[in-house]
């Protein structure tokens, strides 16, 4: 028999392969990130970059862990290009426009109802934002219902929404405390938990509407 002194030195052994195992993928995975998004010159390629980045974290809780990392971030990357650029110029001139409007409305309007307003419809679409690569790769739909599901998921599961914004906050305070993980992993440590909580809200709101019509069913 394996003594209690053996098993536990073998969990122990198991768990620092586990961890560095994960470690060395999601650094690899932020390497393919960086230079995809290089390769794109940057505004062209951050959003088919995290989108192929955000499919391969996909696959780890969908699929396998051991899926290949290089082959499928690739394909991803050649095949959505196109559509997923759209969605983040959509993203970055709608940041832009509020940004602007903020400004505006600070510096010349001063007005404290049309300031809330845009506050408003900045948060709205931040967590709009947050949800949109996770459901493009786990969903196909027409161009514009991305939007239209991303911020749906969003409002009706607040508490994987919420949990991604917090998962944020404690990304920025883990990076300001080890910054050279932001360097050498910081794109996948990010997209890890919003992808995590993303697809355990699609998952909730999938089983809902499978139990819904299924009801249905049964009723008629």
């Amino acid at each position: 028999m394996v003594s209690k002194k053996r098993r536990r030195s073998m969990n122990v052994i198991k768990a620092l392969y586990e961890v560095s195992n994960w470690l060395a993928k999601v650094m690899y995975l932020h390497l393919l990130w960086t230079g995809f998004t290089l390769v794109g010159l940057v505004i062209f390629g951050i959003a088919p970059a995290t989108t192929a980045l955000c499919a391969v974290i996909h696959k780890w809780y969908n699929e396998d862990f051991d899926v290949p990392i290089f082959k499928n971030f690739y394909a991803v990357y050649k095949s959505e290009f196109k559509k997923s650029n759209g969605l983040g110029f959509i993203v970055m001139f709608t940041a832009l426009f509020l940004y602007v409007d903020l400004q505006i409305s600070e510096q010349f309007i001063q007005s404290f109802f049309i300031h809330a307003i845009i506050l408003i419809i900045g948060f709205l679409s931040l967590i709009t934002a947050i949800y949109l690569f996770p459901v493009f790769v786990r969903y196909e739909l027409p161009f514009f219902t991305y939007f239209k599901q991303s911020f749906y998921i969003a409002i009706a599961r607040p508490m994987e929404t919420l949990a991604i914004l917090v998962s944020f906050v404690l990304m920025y305070f883990l990076f300001s405390v080890v910054p050279v993980l932001f360097v050498f992993a910081g794109s996948s440590i990010i997209a890890t938990p919003m992808v995590w909580f993303a697809y355990r809200a699609c998952i909730q709101i999938e089983d809902k509407k499978t139990a819904a019509s299924s009801q249905h069913a049964v009723d008629h």
